[in-house]
């Protein structure tokens, strides 16, 4: 659950940047035509495997090519700003951050899901027995206090009996991504953080938090009016991180995705590369990337949002006509 709170007031601003409104295409059904727009830029923020393995190999494989694509993955600070501003078409954001921007009326909506479930793990470091030791140390949960990751980390905790509510802890909030806070965490720089399913066998630590949720994590987000002027472009750009998702999710494809992804300078450690360990980034995505509206429900309840209607946030015509291309089993 990785985001950069930006207000939404900005984005808002950002949008008026000298675009007229335009009149809605009507949604378009059936077969998908030819792209109205090839030349495509989707955000990511963190530097990790599982959240650009699909992409890249989408990438590699040529799957966008064979869609009349040409598509750029670049790393940004801001998606939802990219989007609104028109620097980006399409990003992998966080979902509750979405529904936040589209029912403040920035225009941005959920397209298709993409990493669907949300993973919950956090280390101490041997020597910390109690909440109370955790006093002026170094902590990460993710990000600063007042944040929704902070915030749903300590509410999970106290739940799992770890309650960290009146202890004095130092946050931090550290550049890299998880390898690097692991590292960190490592040479005792850090008395808690937080780790991946991936990296529990490279730490000497006391687990305190330990669950997996069916909550969506990220989402593949664009504005209404980009999908509605470019619907077959949309159902195109899905239909090929569908496949990609399918070679991510292959066992059998293990070897030829890490050696791709250290090619494209990601990371991959000796123990990333146990096929049990290796499994828990896949674990996150679903074949048909399609949403859980159960899911959204529970999430936007524990972090104290609003309740917004499921077609409120989403635009998922272009999804459905990407899976029906496919023949790919629809999320229930």
């Amino acid at each position: 659950m990785k985001r950069l709170i930006v207000p939404l007031a900005v984005l808002l601003i950002a949008g008026c940047g000298g675009n007229a409104p335009q009149t809605p295409a009507p949604a378009a059904t059936g077969p998908i035509g030819a792209p109205e727009k090839t030349a495509l830029k989707i955000g990511m923020r963190l530097p990790n495997l599982d959240t650009n393995a699909p992409v890249e190999i989408a990438l590699d494989k040529g799957f966008y090519k064979e869609e009349g694509l040409t598509v750029e993955r670049v790393e940004v600070q801001s998606i939802r700003e990219g989007l609104v501003g028109g620097s980006l078409d399409f990003g992998a954001e966080a979902s509750p951050d979405v529904v936040a921007a589209a029912t403040a009326g920035t225009g941005l909506r959920i397209v298709a899901g993409y990493r669907n479930r949300e993973p919950f793990v956090v280390v101490v470091r041997p020597e910390i027995a109690k909440p109370q030791d955790l006093a002026g140390k170094p902590v990460l949960l993710g990000a600063n206090p007042g944040t929704i990751e902070y915030d749903v980390r300590m509410q999970l905790l106290k739940e799992a009996g770890f309650d960290l509510t009146g202890v004095a802890v130092k946050p931090v909030n550290l550049p890299g991504g998880s390898n690097a806070w692991v590292e960190q965490f490592k040479q005792g720089k850090l008395a808690m953080t937080v780790i991946f399913p991936r990296h529990k066998k490279l730490v000497q630590g006391r687990m305190v938090l330990d669950v997996m949720k069916e909550w969506p994590n990220d989402s593949l987000t664009a504005l209404k009016d980009f999908v509605d002027r470019n619907p077959n472009t949309t159902a195109r750009f899905i239909r090929a991180t569908i496949k990609g998702i399918k070679v991510y999710k292959d066992p059998a494809q293990q070897a030829y995705v890490q050696k791709l992804m250290r090619a494209k300078g990601f990371t991959v450690t000796p123990l990333e590369e146990e096929p049990e360990v290796y499994a828990n980034g896949p674990l996150l995505y679903d074949d048909d990337m399609g949403l859980n509206p159960k899911g959204f429900e529970e999430l936007l309840a524990v972090l104290k949002l609003p309740p917004a209607p499921f077609a409120s946030f989403t635009h998922l015509g272009q999804l459905t006509r990407a899976q029906d291309a496919l023949g790919v089993a629809k999320r229930p």
